[in-house]
């Protein structure tokens, strides 16, 4: 370790790929160059998630070895990590911003989110409407920083923005670009494993996915209000609604869908090569099989009644991290039900809401709608409609069903 410094603080970099072989030993991949390490790797990798300096990082590490052979390994691989530039001096900016090619740290995912002109812009008016001068903001998976920079322009004392994938070191490079460095702080890592160094006045985390809950919203929010916010904080966004329409989904659309696994499908297999595939039907009869569709290409499907409120959640009240609902609806329309379109709608500000509905949607809306494929169903007008969704924040599951009361 003499070419280290026990004061040198070090953080490993932000995107790598690992290989973990049958002899327990690490491959490490880092533009393109693979580094053959020992059996520490993970726990050294671990160790330099945030910066840390390297006498900390040993004290940590210590009780993993096993003895001084092993102590040497240990050592050896945070030398070879350090000379392959996979641990990093915190004070040296490293050439070039680097991204991921999976996850949240891709690019052109933040490209689109950001071409969704709607979203992007009823949340900086939300953060307008809510935030105050002299707040302390924390924004929650802050992507390229678009949100943590509108609460600063709000009047925000200071922003502490989290972000877990490497596309981090791209807001950190825009906060510098617009002047914004001194105000907004950059925190990598998950918000659950992250103290901040003073609660805050408001929480701004747009972490909506294509299922609503489906990014663990429910869960994040409730550990942010008991360690990161102060009682009376204010939210963006405050409310998320869940609602379904009942469809039609065209027989074209299932053309395009060959995952989607229907009586009809298990009629066709059985057809075309004499084989009854039934048993395949029943290795999930937990929920139906789904599929995601832009909203606004799915606004001229049939509904068969008007929208059904699923699932009403105050993120500044969440406390159960799971949701049991059952509605009856009656049908407003006679044909057949096939479908089930999941759609949610925001409180982002007090005045300031934001729909999927496929009616609503524009064609840059960057989620998608979750489209629940049931048994075909005979209904007619003034038939009353059972809907049950469910959400378990273990594996952040959901279920629909769907049957005539």
């Amino acid at each position: 370790m003499s070419s280290l410094s026990p004061d040198l603080v070090l953080k490993r970099v932000s995107d790598v790929e690992l290989r973990i072989n049958s002899d327990n030993n690490i491959q490490l991949v880092s533009d393109d160059t693979i580094y053959y390490l020992g059996p520490h790797a993970l726990a050294i990798l671990d160790a330099f998630y945030q910066p840390v300096s390297v006498s900390e990082a040993l004290k940590k590490l210590s009780a993993t070895a096993a003895g001084v052979q092993d102590w040497m390994a240990l050592t050896t691989t945070i030398v070879q990590l350090y000379d392959g530039g996979i641990l990093r001096d915190v004070t040296q900016r490293e050439r070039k911003l680097k991204t991921s090619k999976r996850g949240f740290g891709v690019p052109g995912m933040h490209v689109t989110m950001l071409n969704d002109r709607v979203r992007t812009s009823r949340f900086l008016t939300g953060i307008a409407e809510v935030v105050r001068p002299g707040d302390i903001v924390v924004d929650i998976g802050t992507g390229t920083g678009v949100l943590a920079i509108a609460a600063a322009r709000a009047g925000a004392r200071h922003v502490y923005a989290i972000e877990a994938s490497a596309i981090g070191q791209v807001a950190e490079a825009i906060f510098r670009a617009n002047g914004l460095e001194d105000r907004i702080t950059l925190l990598r890592g998950w918000s659950t494993q992250i103290d901040l160094p003073e609660r805050a006045d408001v929480l701004v985390s747009e972490i909506i996915g294509n299922e609503p809950l489906g990014e663990n919203v429910l869960e994040v929010t409730r550990d942010a209000r008991k360690r990161l916010l102060k009682p009376e904080a204010r939210l963006v966004p405050s409310k998320v609604e869940i609602l379904g329409l009942p469809v039609t989904i065209p027989q074209a659309e299932f053309a395009n869908r060959t995952r989607a696994l229907t009586a009809e499908t298990l009629q066709n297999w059985r057809s075309w090569y004499g084989i009854n595939f039934d048993p395949l039907a029943e290795t999930d009869q937990d929920s139906p099989p789904s599929f995601l569709i832009k909203p606004q290409n799915a606004k001229d499907w049939e509904t068969l009644s008007e929208p059904i409120m699923m699932a009403e959640v105050d993120l500044r009240e969440v406390e159960r991290l799971m949701i049991d609902s059952s509605v009856t609806v009656d049908a407003t329309s006679s044909g057949v039900l096939n479908g089930l379109l999941v759609y949610f709608e925001l409180d982002i500000g007090p005045t300031t809401r934001l729909s999927t509905h496929p009616a609503q949607a524009d064609r840059d809306c960057s989620w998608f709608s979750m489209v629940w494929v049931l048994d075909p169903l005979a209904i007619k007008v003034n038939d009353q409609l059972n809907v049950t969704y469910q959400y378990r924040a273990k594996g952040a599951s959901q279920k629909v069903a769907v049957a005539r009361a």
